[in-house]
């Protein structure tokens, strides 16, 4: 296909059709032209694929079944985003077998509050890790030829009023947490569209909102692909196609309407021509695509899923080795999910698995154990489970409690769990926990009543066997977690505002979020960003750096030795985190910058080697509008999670980036003192004369100048050009 020569043939109604998806999963094709409808559908993990899409008025019911991977909090707990690319292979794999165009993933929105309703849609709660993520999906699913469809632009982190809500953040926290994974992926995996989102961003509604589609996501970050709707996100049509949006999704109940007013000439045949020519650019890269209704491999395609399971897993908590389990025990299985598992979530993401494997099934493999489906535990059951070596027990989040469409109302589990749990302690004390939800709970009403708490998130197809794994020590947990357990909601940075009911969410805690607030402020967390457990131990040592002082776009080179001090193999994953020692600015203690995971046999140790080019450590500075490189010293710091950190070392860089406030004269003589562009005048001028008093600093340069020139019996005219040239400098 050639899109100029197509865009040609086109009569205006034609392109005007363009502008509007076709039923509920088709864009609009061009029949007369060769051009076929493109279908889309729903991910993030896994594909929602239908036998029929045009069933019911393109309102399908029946399903297909498709390989359901792990939900996106258990992708990035992974810490793998090769294996992550690996998954977005198959999911392309299964897009062309079902004959589908795009994929409606990655989400990448952030993660204000645990209590988030789609958080299990979202990978981490920190904005590098879920950038290396999508850009890991994104570039897996459309080596396939399929596109993707990045989600959701921007700032849908609250489900409740998503479709009125506005939300309020200033610049700097939007550009460095929730811009930044959707600025990476564009720049670095180009996703061939991008859907907006419900909610306004600062009360224009994202898809009607220029800034966010003109300004940021095609003039600065250079953005070539398409951008489309969430479905039902337009309001106002002619603010949409004027604010740059391509494809409203689905048909709206304005379509006939809409080609009317093109026809008649109420909407810039610019504008019209512009939109035509960047959906028929993507078009033509989907139509290209050799794989479109390839048949694929469902058995291998779990095998995936299968690895991708095995790694997302995160042990918390293994008081006295509890586990592995161990041949010969006596173990009492508790929970229907142990049987039937959860494998994804409520909403647009809930699919058909091509397979679910139930843990029950896999543990009894190695050995009989007795099962309690129920949460009640009846009288004749107590002297079994008092007389098991260990007891585990199923838990997890329904649909009712995380889902799409709201957001929850606390992080417990619920109450006949927590209450089982409660009595199976109160006859045996070697409780293991094995927990299903996609988002983290509290634990405090049974912290001290488990010895065991293995986190498997919304496992997906292939579960059962790499839980059942886990718990016989034949796969060494590696996962570690991607967002934060907090001690209580209490003490999380949007408590009690999150979620807000009224026309307006206030993202008030700016920078501060997830681990970010809970280092900065010192505050104890139940299980830290980046934390797991594995049945081994490693032992970091020789922090090297590539050299000590560094200049704008230089590439930190960091290695570390590490050393798998225990008995059995296992990974590791290095974390990095820096922080900025000398900033002007308020930052976080320190923010992840990369990590790498590494595998070690018994006694091995291995050089592991991470980057760090110094653009990851500019700060938005909000007076000049972009990311800039403060000059000073930086911390780097190496460590198991976010809180145990190993090895540090301290680096300097050299800026020529002016990164502080335009001043006026009127500014405060102290702010003149320390600024980093124009210290040489004010210095000299104090060297001849005098310093300041104390008091002095907080008035305006030209007050202070003018009283110590007088007192030297300067010249009106000499001072008169001091001044003009710090107003020049600044």
């Amino acid at each position: 296909m050639n899109p100029q020569s197509i865009f040609e043939q086109l009569t205006l109604q034609e392109k005007a059709q363009l502008l509007t998806g076709k039923n509920n999963w088709w864009f609009e094709g061009i029949p007369r032209l060769g051009v076929r409808d493109f279908m889309v559908a729903d991910g993030p993990h896994g594909i929602r694929a239908y036998k029929d899409p045009s069933e019911h008025n393109g309102h399908p019911k029946t399903r297909m079944p498709a390989t359901s991977f792990s939900c996106a909090s258990g992708m990035a707990s992974t810490w793998n985003p090769q294996l992550i690319e690996e998954a977005g292979r198959v999911i392309g794999d299964e897009c062309n077998h079902y004959s589908v165009d795009v994929i409606l993933a990655p989400g990448v929105d952030g993660k204000r509050s645990p209590l988030g309703g789609r958080n299990f849609e979202y990978y981490s709660e920190d904005p590098f890790l879920t950038a290396q993520m999508g850009i890991a999906f994104v570039k897996g699913a459309q080596s396939r030829g399929i596109g993707t469809s990045l989600k959701h632009f921007a700032l849908n982190e609250q489900e409740t009023s998503r479709r009125f809500n506005s939300s309020t953040i200033d610049e700097r926290t939007f550009r460095e947490l929730y811009a930044f994974p959707f600025e990476q992926i564009v720049k670095q995996a180009k996703p061939l569209t991008i859907m907006g989102a419900y909610n306004k961003v600062n009360g224009v509604y994202a898809c009607e909102n220029p800034y966010l589609i003109q300004e940021l996501l095609r003039k600065e970050w250079g953005y070539q692909g398409i951008v489309i709707s969430d479905w039902g996100g337009v309001q106002n049509k002619k603010a949409s196609i004027l604010a740059g949006l391509d494809i409203e999704m689905p048909a709206s109940e304005w379509k006939k309407t809409f080609v009317e007013d093109v026809l008649n000439g109420l909407y810039p045949t610019e504008v019209i021509d512009e939109t035509a020519k960047r959906i028929l650019n993507v078009y033509a890269k989907l139509l290209d695509n050799p794989n479109h209704g390839v048949p694929t491999n469902f058995e291998d395609n779990l095998q995936v899923a299968k690895k991708v399971a095995s790694e997302s897993i995160v042990l918390l908590k293994n008081e006295d080795h509890v586990l592995p389990l161990q041949v010969p025990q006596q173990i009492v299985v508790i929970g229907l999910p142990a049987k039937t598992p959860r494998t994804n979530g409520g909403g647009s993401s809930e699919m058909m698995a091509y397979k679910v494997e139930a843990p029950l099934e896999f543990m009894k493999a190695f050995q009989e154990v007795h099962y309690i489906p129920e949460y009640v535990i009846l009288p004749e059951q107590k002297d079994i489970i008092k007389k098991a070596d260990r007891v585990v027990i199923f838990t997890g989040t329904t649909p009712e409690i995380e889902s799409e469409g709201f957001d929850r109302s606390s992080l417990f589990l619920p109450l006949d769990q927590i209450n089982c749990i409660k009595e199976v302690a109160g006859i045996n004390s070697n409780i293991i926990v094995v927990n299903s939800s996609g988002s983290s709970i509290d634990t405090r009403s049974i912290d001290s009543l488990i010895k065991g708490f293995v986190q498997t998130w919304l496992q997906g197809s292939g579960a059962g066997e790499e839980i059942a794994q886990v718990l016989y020590g034949v796969i060494n947990p590696s996962g570690r977690l991607a967002e934060t357990f907090p001690l209580r909601i209490e003490h999380t940075p949007t408590y009690p505002l999150f979620p807000e009911h009224g026309e307006e969410t206030k993202y008030v805690e700016g920078l501060f979020s997830g681990y970010r607030f809970f280092d900065t402020h010192e505050l104890p967390v139940r299980y830290p960003f980046g934390y797991g457990l594995s049945y081994t131990t490693f032992e970091y040592s020789n922090l090297q750096l590539s050299k000590q002082a560094y200049q704008k776009g230089d590439v930190i080179l960091v290695s570390v030795e590490v050393k798998n001090t225990g008995l059995v193999s296992g990974h590791e994953v290095v974390q990095l985190y820096v922080s900025n020692n000398d900033s002007s600015y308020p930052q976080p203690k320190k923010i992840l910058r990369a990590f790498n995971k590494v595998f070690l046999k018994p006694n091995e140790s291995k050089i592991v080697s991470l980057e760090v080019p110094t653009s990851l450590l500019e700060t938005f500075i909000p007076s000049k509008r972009m990311f800039l490189l403060e000059k000073g010293r930086y911390g780097i710091y190496l460590g198991h999670d976010s809180q145990d950190i190993r090895l540090h070392a301290s680096i300097s860089i050299d800026s020529l980036d002016s990164t502080l406030p335009p001043k006026s004269l009127e500014h405060p003589t102290k702010l003149w003192m320390i600024s980093s562009s124009s210290p040489s005048l004010i210095h000299q001028f104090f060297e001849k004369t005098r310093k300041p008093g104390w008091w002095e600093t907080e008035e305006p340069v030209q007050r202070v100048i003018k009283r110590i020139a007088k007192e030297f019996k300067w010249q009106e005219v000499d001072i008169i050009q001091l001044l003009k040239q710090l107003n020049e400098s600044k």
